[in-house]
């Protein structure tokens, strides 16, 4: 009983905005926000900030944020990589896709960054 409400305690004190991403050996976490533009200062309005764990040996990992490609397509930018164990962090502000939506995010893996890039193993955050 205690530990549910520990965990219950512990899920509440996660902020709105944090995301979790986790495949294959390797993680991703931290916050996505949309921010506010004035119009002397513009910024986009959309800004991710995190930290890429790869937890097994000859895993490589990527996190990629969507944006318009071609022919209102969705493309992937790359925000960060890692293709050893350890930790690295990442920060990009990003604009809205095409119709207003936020851009989702996505955590892939495999054996070398371009396979990971390719996105076949990968878990999806969408705000």
């Amino acid at each position: 009983m205690i530990a549910l409400v520990l965990a219950g305690a512990m899920l509440a004190a996660a902020p709105a905005n944090a995301f979790s991403l986790s495949t294959a050996g390797a993680s991703a976490y931290g916050s996505y926000d949309r921010m506010m533009s004035i119009p002397e200062r513009p910024v986009p309005p959309i800004a991710v900030s995190g930290t890429l764990a790869v937890n097994r040996p000859g895993q490589c990992a990527v996190v990629q944020i969507a944006y318009n490609g071609p022919a209102d397509g969705i493309a992937w930018r790359t925000l960060s990589g890692l293709c050893r164990p350890g930790k690295t962090n990442f920060r990009a502000t990003s604009q809205l896709l095409w119709g207003g939506a936020e851009p989702p995010l996505r955590l892939c893996a495999g054996p070398t960054t371009r396979i990971a890039e390719q996105g076949r193993n990968c878990d999806v955050y969408r705000p």
